[in-house]
């Protein structure tokens, strides 16, 4: 089974936003002084909830009062994240601020954590979240795995154009299942869910995910390597590994023959465990 246990969520999901917090440290101007300031306190502020975490037993009831004290301090510092990143992309929006992040990346991030909130919704509560439904999953994530290639493309030297025309195919597939899972959303005002071109679009995914996954993790050894130029770091790189992992468990609910490749993969970056 690919089954995502209440602590293995707060981790995954702890982890991933305290990298945004990071990154959006890292692409501020030294200018900015103030924004900095406060995206260093969101990376303290997930390490202290973190560190909390750890001091859990991993098979503690989600009902336990230490579950739920847990849920409302990660909702805390989630929600007002969540509120930072809000105001970033305003600011990045109406080009008052020196932040090298598009207003189109931060929906992307800010969705995640959307995500992560409605899940603490349900943690504080002590009770077990509703799953997504296939549409609302491959919503969230297909525009993540898009985003990611992108990045990888925008982020390589011009020199590296091999790298860069598979990561054009790789976007272009991506930008084709955002299609087909829209006009599929329509088709469920009078089909009902996980009809059979539905759960198709999911096994079709899931295996594009894992080739692109290998694609990534073949750039990542040639990072390490110094054998690919590049202007980024490997934490911005290996950031896409844990949501990979993440989308391909929570797809394999869907598509069973995605079980084995889903019960395999680290929720955790390579890297930074």
């Amino acid at each position: 089974m690919t089954a995502i246990s209440v602590w293995e969520e707060h981790l995954f999901w702890l982890e991933i936003l305290q990298d945004h917090a990071i990154f959006v440290r890292d692409h501020l101007s030294v200018e900015e002084q103030k924004e900095i300031s406060i995206a260093e306190r969101f990376i303290q502020s997930f390490g202290i909830v973190l560190n909390n975490l750890r001091q859990l037993h991993s098979g503690i009831e989600i009902s336990s009062e230490e579950q739920i004290a847990l849920a409302k301090q990660a909702y805390s510092v989630a929600y007002e994240y969540y509120r930072f990143e809000g105001h970033m992309q305003n600011l990045r929006i109406q080009n008052q601020i020196n932040l090298n992040l598009s207003p189109t990346y931060l929906n992307g991030t800010l969705n995640e954590n959307q995500e992560y909130l409605r899940l603490l919704s349900y943690f504080v509560n002590g009770q077990i979240p509703e799953p997504l439904r296939l549409d609302q999953l491959l919503d969230l994530w297909l525009e993540d795995q898009l985003g990611h290639i992108i990045l990888l493309r925008n982020v390589l030297d011009p020199i590296e154009i091999a790298i860069e025309r598979q990561s054009e195919a790789f976007a272009q597939k991506f930008q084709m299942f955002i299609l087909q899972n829209h006009h599929i959303k329509g088709y469920l005002r009078f089909t009902e869910q996980g009809f059979p071109r539905q759960k198709e679009l999911a096994l079709e995914v899931g295996r594009a995910v894992i080739e692109m996954n290998l694609f990534v993790r073949y750039s990542v050894e040639k990072y390490k390597g110094e054998r690919i130029l590049n202007k980024t770091t490997l934490r911005f790189i290996e950031h896409h590994f844990p949501e990979t992992c993440y989308f391909i468990k929570k797809l394999a609910d869907f598509a069973p023959e995605l079980h084995s490749e889903g019960s395999q993969c680290s929720l955790r970056k390579p890297s930074f465990i």
